[in-house]
Order: structure tokens, then C-alpha cells, then sequence
């Protein structure tokens, strides 16, 4: 057989059948193009959601728009987004649950993967007491500014830095550690604070960074024309380009759905008449 004649068979058969191995990553370019906006809050890889699938961003960075609120879960505590610093790898949360009520039924200590996230060394440390009562013949000073009612038996106390509290006075059920701002910080240790300046620092909310090996190869898909998302089956980054999906970017050649299929089948077709 003449090899120009394989060569124009070989050319209809991949023209013709191969196309439809690479519809899976042109879909996931597609998907990836999509807007997704959660109040006035634009929302950009590595968090996801909405209409987008968990491959256009990272696995554990998905937010849900509730009510026009973007809310994500981190170790199974939900957090409201104040605000995404993509540049500077940063986003600003607040505890859902403190948020609703101060006065916290049960309340649980939040963690963080730390291989994920990293807290913002300027925010400061908060210890919230709970389901406090005074001890038998003691006497709380006069309107402490660090005590906040929850019901007409039990009382709530706040400490941090430069806001102490005698708690050998009293006895607490249950207590947290959360964070805030450092501009809250210094509301809360003003000798007027109220149960309102603890208030507006929940709501202030905390920061935390996101580690840059999670998004550090964004830039460069970007920059080759594809989006930037995760590999379906590992998790790992991963380029959605209109040729396929690929480890980098949408000219490594690494294509994860088959490698340069296309060349592959056309060297292997002709090798026999080329080596001769």
C-alpha cells in the first residue's frame, strides 16, 4: 500500500472518529466559562459553585449562594465570604453560627486544614465563654464590658488580649476560641465596649490564606488561554483548555484525557513504511 494513501486514510479516520474523545474537555472549558455571582461577590477559581462543576475549582473550595449570601464549609463549619483577595490569596469569613446568635447552644471550637489555609497574623485570638454563672458569695464588678446576656440565668464573657476577665468569679459551662480583626480588636478593648462592638467583630470577620501551591499555576493557564480548575480524579490543578485538559497549560502537551492522541495514532500507522 502506498504510504500518501495511508496517510489521506489515516487523515479522514481522525478527522472523522477521534473528535469525539476530546467532547469531555471541550465540555469542561465550556463549564468553566461560566459566571458565577453571589450577591455583589464575583466568585473565581479556586472557589466554585453555582453552575459550575467541582472541577473549575478546587475540591474543597466550593461556596453556596444562599439568599444572595456566599457561604462555604471548612471542617464542617460554615462560614459566611466577606470578601476574596484572589491576588494576595486571601479570603475573609465569619462564623455562620455566631453570626445568627452570640449566645451559642452548643458550641464547638472551628479548625483548619492547615495544609490548606493559614490564619493572618494580624487578627488576634477571642475566647468566648458560655453558660456562666456567678460563684457562691462573689460579686461581678459593676457592668463588666466584656459580659454578654443570654438568658436571665446565664451569661456569656469575652477575653483577649488587653481584655481580661477575673474567672475565678465565675463558672463556665463551655468555651471557644474564635478570631477576629485587629480593627475589632481594639473596639472590643475600649472600657465602653458593649455586647453590640462584640457584635460587629463576629460580623468584621477573620482571614485566612490559602496556600500557594493550590492556585500557584493559575497565571500560566491563564496566560495559554485556558481556565483554570482541578483534575476530576485527583484534584489536582488541571488547565481546561479548548484542546483538552491539561497538567499545566494548554501548551504542555500533556493532554489528561489521552496525551497527543492524535499524533500517537498517526506515527504508529506510518512507522512501518516511514523506517524503510
Amino acid at each position: 500500500m502506498h504510504p500518501y494513501f495511508l496517510l489521506f486514510t489515516t487523515t479522514i479516520f481522525i478527522l472523522i472518529y477521534i473528535p469525539g474523545s476530546f467532547c469531555q474537555d471541550d465540555e469542561r472549558y465550556r463549564s468553566c466559562g461560566e459566571e458565577f455571582r453571589c450577591g455583589s461577590m464575583d466568585i473565581i477559581y479556586p472557589f466554585w459553585g453555582g453552575r459550575q462543576p467541582e472541577y473549575c475549582g478546587h475540591p474543597s473550595f466550593e461556596i453556596k449562594c444562599e439568599s444572595n449570601i456566599p457561604k462555604i464549609a471548612i471542617e464542617s463549619t460554615s462560614y459566611e465570604v466577606i470578601n476574596i483577595n484572589a491576588p494576595n490569596r486571601i479570603v475573609t469569613l465569619a462564623r455562620d453560627d455566631l453570626l445568627s446568635s452570640i449566645c451559642l447552644d452548643n458550641p464547638k471550637n472551628a479548625s483548619f486544614d492547615l495544609n490548606t489555609f493559614s490564619y493572618v497574623s494580624s487578627d488576634l485570638n477571642i475566647t468566648l465563654y458560655f453558660h456562666c454563672t456567678v460563684r457562691p458569695g462573689l460579686q461581678l464588678p459593676p457592668s463588666p464590658p466584656n459580659r454578654f446576656n443570654c438568658d436571665s440565668n446565664m451569661f456569656g464573657i469575652y477575653t483577649l488580649i488587653n481584655v481580661p476577665f477575673d474567672l475565678s468569679l465565675v463558672t463556665c459551662e463551655e468555651e471557644i476560641i474564635a478570631r477576629v480583626n485587629q480593627t475589632s480588636a481594639v473596639a472590643l478593648a475600649s472600657p465602653t465596649a458593649s455586647v453590640d462592638a462584640l457584635t460587629r467583630a463576629i460580623a468584621g470577620g477573620f482571614s485566612v490564606n490559602w496556600t500557594a501551591g493550590i492556585d500557584s499555576k493559575c497565571q500560566q493557564c491563564r496566560t495559554s488561554g485556558g481556565r483554570c480548575g482541578s483534575n476530576p480524579d485527583s484534584g489536582d490543578f488541571a488547565c481546561h483548555c479548548v484542546n483538552g485538559t491539561h497538567s499545566n497549560d494548554c501548551y504542555d502537551g500533556q493532554n489528561q484525557a489521552g496525551g497527543n492522541l492524535l499524533s500517537t495514532i498517526t506515527h504508529n500507522l506510518l512507522r512501518p513504511f516511514v523506517s524503510r
